[in-house]
């Protein structure tokens, strides 16, 4: 448990700040290093698009600008180019006739398309690089008389070219598609079925009208050309033919010309126009020699040995059928056919390898991938559970606060409660003092007056020696009388009761000083008895006087008591 700990602390820490450290110094680094590898890259692209351009006109410069381009590539670590770069020189020994070394590049490009197709599947510009070299293999292919083979490369092309439809861009799709349609075709015309092949020509040429290229218009004229031809229908071939010699023309396209040459000259010998045929023949004989195009030299080669020897110049024809005989040996003899065979099979064993190792990989990844899995779910649990730890602590802390809280606000409401009843006692002991001192000092009054008025009624029948006592008792006892008792009476009650008064001003300001009086009375919950006694009124007088103090509080119905009413105030 300790070592999963240290661990899982280790791991957080020192990923933590080596991720901060890479992602502050990523930047840094490569922020060159990215520049000068998109440059390169945008230089190789322009060096490959000069040397496409080349094929057709010049393979030596064609050559040149793919060799510069390989070298750039060095040290990239991007597939995709080196498979463009790969390719492109595939291409250029194609047109010069050398097979083998055509068929390797492929192979090289392949291979590392392979790759490519593994890591990302779904890719649609992956699916358009191996479409490109599918459609340049079944050329090969096809230019060695593999139709069946041709005619495979070329349907898987147009499998992908349909998965990519609303995914990659419609002229993308349309361009290859021609050429896909271009190159069934061929094999048709290879088989002898002409009306098949004129059918996929003329959808390649509908689709052409979208996209108005004249370099593929040229190659779709020619070829129906060539079905009309074979058909028999020459006139209407020638007419194909020229057409596309104009495009080839415009476009500087010397190897195209040679090619619709070639078929010119052939059209002219079908009609026994042999003097026509000648000139064309030689015409893309000198084509086929300035441009190193080993498949269009083959061509005038064999046509021109054919016409001399049906014209009778046999010196000619021996000379050209034994340099046709060489060429055609270099580019199809039994060495070829070999070396290329062996690529097929090395290319197969090295893909079945490299299938071996990548499923290898895949294991070892996903092993990998679930340990990691596993790890990341115990550190997942083992964080839950401190947190788990840490939430329930501050719970309890919590609760056992709120515990502590609610202890002390009862504690504090128990205080509270205590002084408001010692409180509460305070102000009835008071009342009770008041009270009792209130009427003790009126009643005193009361007894002297009582006193007092008695000595006057009975002074009379006094002797007159004891008048001068009598009165001189009467002056004391009305003297000793307390006629402050009043003043102080309500000075100590309001000490007591501080807002009554003041607060019955407010709600009642029609109230007489009597009746102030007697509502004071009543606050020290005084019974009309003692209330009488007080103030000398009958208990009659008092009872009168309450009556009329409920009607000044607008208090209506026996049911609210005035005592209790005053009480609230």
């Amino acid at each position: 448990m300790q070592f999963l700990k240290n661990s899982i602390l280790y791991a957080f820490f020192s990923g933590r700040y080596f991720c901060l450290f890479w992602i502050m110094i990523w930047p840094v680094l490569t922020f060159g290093q990215g520049e000068k590898a998109s440059s390169s890259i945008a230089e190789i692209e322009l060096k490959i698009e000069q040397s496409q351009l080349y094929i057709n006109r010049n393979l030596d410069s064609a050559f040149v600008f793919a060799m510069d381009a390989q070298e750039l590539a060095k040290g990239l670590e991007e597939d995709e180019i080196h498979v463009k770069v790969a390719t492109n020189l595939g291409d250029i020994y194609k047109a010069i006739g050398d097979f083998s070394s055509s068929f390797d590049h492929y192979l090289q490009a392949r291979v590392l398309l392979d790759d490519l197709m593994r890591e990302d599947p779904d890719n649609w510009n992956t699916w358009f690089l191996k479409i490109d070299l599918d459609l340049r293999e079944g050329t090969l292919q096809y230019l060695q008389g593999n139709l069946a083979k041709c005619l495979e490369l070329n349907e898987a092309a147009l499998v992908y070219l349909e998965k990519s439809i609303g995914i990659a861009p419609d002229g993308e799709i349309r361009l290859r598609k021609l050429k896909v349609f271009n190159n069934i075709a061929g094999v048709y015309l290879q088989k002898s079925d002409f009306d098949t092949a004129l059918q996929y020509y003329q959808n390649a040429s509908e689709l052409n009208k979208q996209e108005l290229n004249t370099m593929i218009e040229s190659t779709l004229s020619n070829n129906i050309g060539i079905c009309y031809m074979e058909k028999g229908e020459h006139d209407l071939s020638a007419h194909y033919f020229l057409k596309s010699l104009s495009f080839r023309s415009k476009d500087g396209d010397k190897r195209g010309q040679a090619q619709v040459l070639n078929n010119m000259g052939k059209n002219m010998v079908l009609t026994a126009r042999f003097s026509d045929a000648l000139k064309y023949y030689e015409q893309a004989l000198n084509l086929g020699r300035e441009t190193g195009n080993g498949e269009s030299l083959l061509k005038s080669l064999e046509s021109l040995a054919t016409l001399n020897d049906t014209l009778g110049n046999y010196k000619v024809a021996l000379k050209t059928y034994k340099e046709f005989k060489a060429l055609n040996d270099s580019m199809f003899g039994y060495e070829t056919k070999l070396a290329i065979s062996r690529l097929e099979d090395s290319y197969r064993r090295d893909k079945e390898k490299k299938t071996f190792e990548f499923e290898a990989q895949r294991l070892e990844a996903e092993r990998q991938k679930s340990e990691i899995r596993n790890i990341s779910i115990a550190i997942a649990l083992f964080s839950l559970l401190l947190l788990s730890i840490l939430i329930i602590v501050l719970l309890r802390g919590k609760i056992r606060n709120s515990k502590y809280e609610q202890e002390k606000l009862e504690l504090e409401h128990q205080k509270l409660e205590i002084e408001r009843q010692a409180l509460q006692e305070s102000v009835d002991y008071k009342d009770r003092e008041l009270t009792a001192n209130a009427l003790y000092r009126l009643k005193n009054n009361e007894l002297i007056t009582k006193i007092t008025d008695n000595l006057l009624k009975a002074k009379a029948t006094f002797r007159n020696e004891n008048q001068r006592t009598i009165q001189e008792i009467i002056a004391e006892l009305r003297a000793s009388q307390d006629n402050q008792v009043w003043g102080e009476f309500e000075a100590h009650f309001t000490r007591v009761h501080s807002s009554f008064y003041q607060t019955l001003q407010d709600q009642f300001p029609n109230i007489t000083a009597n009746e102030r009086k007697l509502c004071a009375f009543l606050r020290l919950n005084m019974s009309t008895k003692d209330i009488s006694a007080i103030t000398n009124q009958s208990i009659n007088s008092i009872t009168v006087a309450r009556s009329r103090l409920r009607k000044k509080l607008n208090i209506e119905g026996e049911e609210v008591n005035l005592i209790n009413f005053l009480s609230q105030l």
